[in-house]
């Protein structure tokens, strides 16, 4: 919910339960909601979302990634060479497995 928001905008937003939701370049939406049962909890080892990938555009846009996670303190794996591409590793604060992805 944007910050001082007005009651017809908490309204028209409510949907989201206090999550967000980003416009991707090339249209795509992702959405995040912070809301789920009492004691519900991510568990990888679960049926559904085992990591989610995001492409960059070049590999030193992985750098410039890990400069930032660094900076915030937020572990993360080296910048690994898959031949194809390189991938950047690390995990949500639930645990969630992110990467980042660029083609060389």
């Amino acid at each position: 919910m944007p910050a001082g928001a007005n009651d017809a905008t908490k309204q028209a937003l409510g949907f989201l339960f206090g999550g967000v939701i980003y416009a991707l370049p090339g249209g795509q939406l992702f959405g995040l909601r912070p809301v789920a049962s009492e004691g519900d909890a991510f568990d990888e080892d679960r049926v559904g979302l085992d990591h989610l990938a995001l492409a960059v555009g070049s590999p030193d846009d992985l750098q410039a990634a890990v400069a930032v996670l660094d900076g915030l303190g937020v572990a993360h794996e080296d910048v690994k060479d898959l031949g194809a591409g390189l991938i950047l590793e690390f995990r949500d604060p639930d645990g969630v497995a992110l990467e980042l992805w660029a083609t060389k």
